[in-house]
């Protein structure tokens, strides 16, 4: 994932916050103005304005999802090293994990590696009772990956997405501590087994969970018509950067 194509954009991994809107359901809500706000400062500063976040959930995240990706098979291909600019929109960038090709058609593909038990039962239980709507409903963070997946799925050419979620068993947490080291991630390294969520093979979830679900035009629509509005509201500080720039890549290898 390259920070130099994401910084002033609106991204998939926060246009989330673009669908939250105010109590007369046609202004943008709090959510989407901080963040059209903080895309304004980025444009301003010509960089991003986070650092790198060192926190143990997404430190967990980095490292076990390779891990679930050598699990998955072979129709599925990692990309989350390469950063999709919309073909029309410049301003309007995102990093999926994978797309899986079929010939029923493609779909655009984001791992998640809670690092605590209740936030995988949750994933797992609400998809269970409700689909994708229900992970959406019960899970925290279950809308923003929803937008994230149709954020991707438009930028690949994907009316198909999958959100697959992953907790080690037991007996994987060795080849999890030996993908710590590389990083390194000490805290994994030397955490003892029960500081470490893991399942426990045989009882009734599984390590590998794929949630499919359709991506409906009507939230096509609706992402486009916000993020498009968004980027009105940062006018004064438009992105001075078109699809034609040098430094952009439109991967075409990935689209579907």
């Amino acid at each position: 994932m390259d920070n130099k194509f994401r910084y002033g954009r609106f991204n998939s991994s926060t246009n989330g916050d673009l669908m939250k809107l105010a109590k007369d359901k046609v202004s943008f809500g709090a959510p989407a103005l901080t963040l059209i706000e903080e895309k304004a400062m980025e444009r301003r500063l010509g960089r991003s304005i986070d650092a790198e976040n060192s926190a143990r959930p997404l430190e967990w995240g980095k490292c076990v999802e390779p891990i679930a990706f050598d699990k998955l098979g072979t129709a599925y291909r990692m990309c989350s090293n390469e950063t999709i600019v919309h073909e029309e929109f410049p301003f309007w960038s995102g990093t999926p994990d994978m797309i899986k090709y079929s010939a029923d058609g493609n779909a655009v593909c984001d791992i998640k590696c809670p690092i605590t038990l209740k936030s995988f039962c949750t994933f797992i239980d609400a998809y269970a009772k409700n689909g994708i709507q229900g992970v959406r409903d019960a899970h925290k963070d279950g809308d923003k990956y929803y937008w994230q997946l149709v954020s991707n799925a438009i930028l690949t050419g994907c009316n198909k997405a999958e959100l697959v979620i992953y907790m080690p068993y037991y007996e994987e947490l060795d080849e999890v501590k030996r993908t710590a080291e590389i990083f390194p991630y000490q805290w994994i390294v030397f955490a003892h087994e029960m500081e470490l969520p893991y399942l426990i093979k045989g009882n009734h979830y599984k390590n590998i969970n794929i949630l499919p679900f359709d991506i409906p035009q009507d939230d096509i629509d609706a992402l486009t018509a916000n993020i498009i509005k968004a980027n009105e509201l940062c006018t004064e500080y438009s992105f001075p950067i078109t699809i034609h720039d040098q430094n952009i890549t439109i991967h075409d290898s990935i689209k579907a």
